[in-house]
């Protein structure tokens, strides 16, 4: 049996140096921007981002010393961190329609979040986009595991928890959780991946977190529920009946008959 602790890859040095650096009671901008210019790559990367529409920028950025201006070193630090991540899943290969999905869950999110919560809104993307990021790893690490997703993909997230907990020993919630923690992801994010499977106890306040990892987990929910009506996950999922939804309506402080008109709403923007 794998010790699922194998499975995390390591964090990049770039990721780790940012961070000493931005721990520092007064950062500097140039050794923060000297960093991120080592790496082409995701300089050219945070200059794309820092002018798409995501950020809604008035002026064009042309430099990281910009970006860093306009940004701040929190939004900055979260788009390498989320970067980083999703350049190392991605070696995984063949993970299209995981990826498409991830990015559906995470547009959708920051719409429903920003409709209903203050939440972050860079919080609120990055958990929409890495809820699954255990899947990839465990693709990785186990031959047959796209096939045991095939057979039990109809499975709700807690039966999908049990059934891979039973056979390789951990589940890629799990996993994810862990991956985030060790890619300083803040804990209520970590614990947001972690805690799908539980939902209903920690909206119910049985399990003890912080209150963003609930919001977070409420918006992720419906999320996938508007996701599913779109586009057919990699992943088979079962639908979400309304009923289902009940305790993240209720803790988002929206009636049923709201969110389907939001719902409704939000799908005729995609055309859906």
């Amino acid at each position: 049996m794998k010790n699922f602790n194998t499975l995390i890859p390591p964090q990049p040095e770039i990721l780790h140096s940012l961070a000493k650096a931005l721990n520092q009671e007064d950062p500097s901008q140039r050794e923060v921007a000297d960093l991120l210019r080592k790496d082409v790559a995701l300089y050219s990367t945070i200059l794309k981002a820092a002018n798409s529409p995501y950020y809604g920028l008035a002026v064009e950025v042309t430099s990281v010393e910009r970006a860093l201006s306009l940004l701040g070193f929190e939004r900055i630090f979260s788009l390498v961190r989320l970067t980083l991540m999703k350049n190392s899943l991605q070696k995984t290969g063949r993970m299209e329609r995981f990826w498409d999905t991830a990015r559906d869950v995470s547009e959708l999110s920051t719409v429903i979040a920003k409709r209903l919560t203050r939440l972050n809104k860079d919080d609120v993307y990055t958990c929409g986009m890495l809820h699954d990021c255990g899947l990839p790893l465990m693709v990785q690490a186990f031959e047959g595991f796209r096939e045991f997703l095939q057979e039990n993909g109809n499975l709700t997230a807690n039966e999908l928890e049990q059934a891979e907990t039973v056979k390789f020993g951990f589940s890629h919630y799990k996993v994810g959780a862990r991956m985030a923690e060790r890619w300083l992801l803040p804990q209520y994010l970590a614990d947001a991946i972690r805690l799908q499977p539980q939902i209903d106890e920690v909206l119910s306040d049985r399990v003890e977190v912080a209150d963003k990892t609930r919001e977070l987990l409420s918006v992720l929910t419906l999320a996938q529920d508007i996701s599913e009506e779109y586009r057919y996950y990699w992943r088979i999922s079962p639908k979400q009946e309304l009923s289902r939804l009940q305790p993240a309506l209720r803790y988002l402080g929206i009636v049923d008959l709201d969110y389907l008109n939001l719902r409704d709403e939000i799908l005729e923007g995609m055309g859906a």
